[in-house]
């Protein structure tokens, strides 16, 4: 299976999180390898609390460093739209989550927030040829066709989709 985009991410942990309305305390990685194909998907607690830090070690060991490029993680509860911003503790921890992982070789491009009614997202959501921070992602894209759009990735194309 190859991950094209955030949503993508947000599928696939979502019924670890959300059974039949109700939302498990967990927090759930998910790994993709330098291709971008699921790795690995994995349940990294059942008592997930709030606080990233604490689970730093578990979220990146199931990260097999020959395989694994790229993660994301998913976990029980949103937050609120004002706290949103880059100063709200869980994208502080996630953040630091990010750099540590990075010092270990693999790449953060997902973070979600889950409950009942729905998700929120403090990355990218959508197709990731479609954000500009995610240029040096490899390219999914190319086999897409339409008759109203031939839609071809950046990166593999070497210019922009024609119009």
């Amino acid at each position: 299976m190859i991950i094209q985009a955030g949503f993508d991410l947000e599928i696939l942990a979502r019924p670890f999180i959300v059974q039949d309305g109700i939302v498990l305390p967990r927090l759930v990685v998910i790994g993709l390898d330098v291709d971008m194909q699921l790795d690995c998907l994995e349940v990294i607690s059942e008592k997930f609390g709030g606080s990233l830090e604490p689970h730093f070690d578990a979220i990146l060991s199931p990260l097999d460093p020959e395989w694994t490029k790229y993660f994301a993680i998913a976990h029980a509860g949103t937050w609120s739209e004002r706290d949103y911003y880059p100063e709200d503790p869980i994208h502080r921890k996630a953040t630091k989550l990010a750099r540590v992982a990075a010092q270990r070789g693999f790449r953060m491009i997902g973070h979600f927030g889950q409950d009942e009614t729905g998700h929120m997202s403090a990355g990218a959501h959508y197709y990731f040829d479609q954000y500009p921070s995610h240029d040096d992602l490899p390219c999914t894209m190319t086999h897409w066709e339409s008759s109203h759009l031939q839609h071809m990735c950046r990166t593999c194309a070497g210019a922009a989709a024609p119009d």
